[in-house]
Order: structure tokens, then C-alpha cells, then sequence
């Protein structure tokens, strides 16, 4: 932009060295600067545009490119919500459906491998479009008393039966009632979910269960703190007999939000805590008479001290507590004193 401005001015100032000077024309010096100008404005504008229109196709680039990737996020999803629920075909063509928008997702094609295998071993042959599109004249005395069922299985709080009922109605005509399937699917794992956790011990089937609610809808409060529960009774068990001060780091909290809290040996979160701060108190016992053979007076009275208050000392530890205190602040210990003989006096 700036050489083209030096160039005008540069053309505006030459002057003409071959011919004889003439009587200059002011009217068409003036019309020579005027389309000069003109001829600089268009050059401007021409080069404003073109960086607008790049600027344009920069945006516009971008929001595709958004919108490709929010597509394949939501592809991807429904992709994996087909496969967990065994519809195989609509998955199938989620992901094929991704692949051909983004040939490099890894994902989507570890996943379409995986699926071309179960349909595999279920003897399914992949079709071009949905099962569905193939049977327009299904029978719908079926599929009604398949969902009748599970309103009754739903009212009479049958989760298990309930989710029976409602694969077999979903893999038969995946579009039939769809929103309020869902809804039932979010209700009977939610329910299932805190009933294995709270009443079951099944800890680990529980929070599958309300993970598995979680596709259908938000958990609520009550099933998060059980999810949480359950997760955290997991993650304590996994340092039983192996650090028990993380036992207590983890039963410590569960013992006061969820003490019932159990799982299939049925001993609770105040059971595990109870056991792991006895452990924990007889390793700072081991500490103390070691510090005490040492010689350290205080440290051994430090422990001493930190556990009689969950165990009952024996009484040799009693009389080291009681020696490691006096000798760590400097206290002589009172001296026995010895009944004296009295003499009988001779008769």
C-alpha cells in the first residue's frame, strides 16, 4: 500500500525531459492529479476488500469447523449409546457416518471395529439403512403389551424385570415411545442403582447401574452422594491390610456421611474404621516401645500417649508410659515407702 502511494507521488512529481517545455495547462494538471487519486482509491479499496474477504473466509472456516466438531461429538455419543443397548446396526452407521466426515478418528474406528465384531458373533448382516426402515408394517400388539408390562413392572418397582422389558421393546422397534423408554431406563437404573448400593452391598454393580442412568439424564443428589459412597468404600478397601492410615483417611469421612454404608461381607463403614484405627494404634504402640528401648523418653511418651487412647495399654506398657513421662520432664519419681517394724515389747 505504501510503494503504491510513493509511486503516484513519484508520477505526480516527474517531469517530461525529452520534450521542449510547453506552456503548462492548468486544467489538465488538475485532471491528472484528480485521476490519479481516483486510481489510488480503488487500489485502497481493492486492497481492503481483499483482506476483509480473507478475514470472511477465515471465520467462516473456523465455525464450520465447530460445527464438524460438535457433529462428530454427538455422532460419537449416540454411536455409543446404540452400542451399549446392543443396537448394533444404528450404531454402526453412527460411527461410519463420523468416518466419512473425519477419515483419521480413531475412535469412531476402534469403535465400528468393535461393533462389526458383535454383530458378528450375533449372526447380525449389516444392512444400509436401519433395521426399523425394513418392517414398516410391524404388528404393534406387541410392542403395546411389552410397554402396559412395563408400567406395571415400574409402579410395582420391579427394576430388574423392568429392564428386561424394556431391551427387548427397545431392540424390537428402537423409535417406539422413545422419550418416555428413556425415561423409564433413567428411573430403573437410578432405582436399581441406590438399592444395590444401600441395601445389596453390590457396590460395584450399583455404581455401574447409575452410571448407565447417568446416559439418560442427570443424577440427582441422592444418587451422587451413593455413587460417591460406594466409590470411596472401593478405593479404602483397596489399602486394607496394606496401609491402614489411608483406611482411616478414607472410612473417617464415610463413617459420618454413610455409616451403614456396607458391601457383600456386610461390615460397615464404622466397622472398617473401627478395625483400622486399632491397627493404626498398635503400630504407634510397636513405635513407642521401640522409642523407649532407644532412649528417647518423649517420643516414646508422644506414643504412649496417642495410643491409650483407642487401646488399653497392658500393664508393662503402663509402667514404661509412666517412666517415659517422668523421664522425658524431669520428674524423680516418688519413692516407695516401707511400713516400719514395730517392736513388741517383751512380755
Amino acid at each position: 500500500m505504501e510503494e503504491t502511494q510513493n509511486n503516484i507521488i513519484a508520477e505526480l512529481q516527474r517531469q517530461p525531459e525529452d520534450e521542449d517545455p510547453a506552456p503548462a495547462n492548468p486544467r489538465k494538471g488538475i485532471l491528472r492529479v484528480v485521476l490519479l487519486g481516483l486510481l489510488a482509491i480503488i487500489i485502497l479499496g481493492a486492497i481492503g476488500g481483499l483482506g476483509g474477504y480473507w478475514t470472511a473466509l477465515n471465520d467462516r472456516e473456523a465455525n464450520q469447523d465447530r460445527i464438524i466438531s460438535t457433529e462428530i461429538s454427538d455422532q460419537f455419543l449416540l454411536g455409543l449409546i446404540a452400542l451399549e443397548r446392543g443396537q448394533y446396526e444404528i450404531a454402526r452407521q453412527h460411527f461410519e457416518y463420523i468416518l466419512k466426515i473425519d477419515p483419521q478418528n480413531a475412535p469412531a474406528a476402534e469403535k465400528l471395529t468393535e461393533v462389526i465384531l458383535k454383530m458378528n458373533q450375533a449372526n447380525i448382516a449389516p444392512t444400509d439403512r436401519p433395521t426399523a426402515t425394513l418392517t414398516p408394517t410391524l404388528d404393534t400388539r406387541d410392542q403395546e403389551e411389552l410397554y402396559a408390562m412395563a408400567l406395571a413392572l415400574k409402579d410395582q418397582k420391579n427394576w430388574d424385570a423392568l429392564l428386561d422389558v424394556l431391551d427387548s421393546l427397545r431392540i424390537r422397534v428402537p423409535e417406539y415411545n422413545a422419550v418416555e423408554i428413556d425415561g423409564m431406563y433413567y428411573v430403573a437404573y437410578r432405582n436399581r442403582g441406590i438399592q444395590r448400593i444401600q441395601l445389596e452391598g453390590n457396590l460395584e454393580g450399583g455404581i455401574f447401574d447409575l452410571n448407565r442412568a447417568e446416559l439418560f439424564g442427570f443424577l440427582d443428589v441422592e444418587a451422587s452422594n451413593f455413587r460417591n459412597w460406594a466409590s470411596k468404600y472401593i478405593t479404602g478397601m483397596s489399602f486394607w491390610e496394606v496401609d491402614w492410615e489411608q483406611v482411616v483417611n478414607y472410612f473417617g469421612p464415610l463413617a459420618i456421611s454413610a455409616p451403614f454404608l456396607s458391601d457383600s461381607s456386610r461390615f460397615t463403614a464404622q466397622d472398617r474404621l473401627a478395625t483400622a484405627q486399632v491397627e493404626v494404634n498398635l503400630q504407634v504402640l510397636a513405635d513407642a516401645r521401640s522409642r523407649f528401648t532407644q532412649g528417647k523418653w518423649c517420643d516414646a511418651y508422644d506414643l504412649y500417649s496417642e495410643a491409650s487412647q483407642y487401646i488399653q495399654l497392658a500393664e508393662g506398657d503402663l509402667v514404661k508410659y509412666e517412666d517415659a513421662k517422668n523421664k522425658c520432664f524431669g520428674i524423680e519419681p516418688t519413692p516407695e515407702i516401707q511400713p516400719t517394724a514395730t517392736a513388741t515389747p517383751e512380755q
